[in-house]
Parts: structure tokens; sequence; C-alpha cells
């Protein structure tokens, strides 16, 4: 009996120092990087944007209508969530590299009844000197956002050119940009 317990404290002592070796063979890098792409979906719409009107942090109302003529990026956030901030950090890079070239850019709160949410973020993750507005017009379904990190670059005309649905990359936003400016 007492050889029993010996045998199965030395089998499992024996698994315990086979799971915890190191691992020999490391994924190859091309799989990682196909990894972070797994959860990315990068289309090109090519369709209208729908009709909305909302305030901005300013006060002032806007429509759809007063943004044609003019390339702008429309993204969704809610106060708090973390990947948001990231994605604010994006855009603030996009915002001071197309500055003077007449690119708006629109933080949509979707988640706040008024305009505070939108305000205590731009300031807690030090947005920039775009519109920050409150979803009162169910933008959000209007353009069938997925997440929070959705965003949008419309054109001039008024048509939705891009659209991502996860974290965004400050090059491709600028690239997508440079292709309508």
């Amino acid at each position: 009996m007492k050889n029993r317990y010996l045998l199965i404290f030395f089998i499992v002592i024996l698994l315990f120092l086979l799971s915890c070796s190191p691992k020999t063979q490391e994924t190859p890098q091309a799989v990682k990087n196909l990894e972070k792409f797994k959860f990315i979906t990068i289309e090109h719409p090519n369709k209208p944007a729908p009709a909305f009107t909302l305030t901005d942090d300013k006060g002032n109302t806007f429509t759809s209508s007063d943004l044609k003529g003019k390339v702008y990026i429309l993204q969704g956030f809610a106060p708090g969530c973390s990947s948001c901030a990231r994605e604010i950090a994006t855009l603030n890079k996009v915002y001071y590299k197309f500055k003077g070239k007449g690119l708006e850019i629109i933080s949509l709160d979707i988640a706040s009844e008024t305009i505070d949410g939108a305000i205590s973020t731009k300031k807690q993750f030090n947005g920039g000197d775009w519109r920050w507005a409150v979803d009162l017009d169910n933008v959000a379904i209007k353009f069938e956002m997925r997440t929070l990190e959705s965003t949008y670059i419309i054109d001039k005309t008024g048509i939705i050119m891009y659209k991502d649905e996860s974290l965004s990359d400050s090059e491709t936003l600028s690239q997508e940009i440079e292709k309508l400016i």
C-alpha cells in the first residue's frame, strides 16, 4: 500500500515537472501576426452615410448635410472604456496630421444622455479639439455600429468609404484619408 502511494506521488511530481518545462517550439512570427487580425474587420462599404443631427461639446448643432464637402471620421466611444482611450490617442495622431487640411472628427458618446460624459472622456484621455457629441439621434444604430471602437471615414460627398470595428491604426486611417482629401 505504501509503495502504491509512493508510485502515485512520483507520477504526480513527474507530471508537474513535465507541465512546467519550457516549450521548445515557439509559434512562428507570421502566425503571431495573423492572430492579431483575426477579429479585425475592415470594410470599404462605398454607401451613403445616414442622415443625422448632433450637438457638439461647444453647443453647436450640426447635421450630416453640414459636413458635405468635408472628409470626416465618425468614431464611437463610451465613458470609462479602456480601449476607447487608445482610440482617442489614435485620433489625436490623425487630427494633428490633418488639422489644417479640412478633416473633421466626431467622437460619438453612445452611452451617455448628456454631454458631460463626452466632456469628461475628452479631458480624461486628452482628446483633441474636434467635435465631441452625445448620440441622441441614434447615429450608432443608423451606422450599424457593432463595437465601441467602430470607426467610419466619410468622403466629401457623404459616402462611407472606410469602416473598421476594432482598434484603429493611425497609419491606416491616414492612408485612407490621404485618398480622399
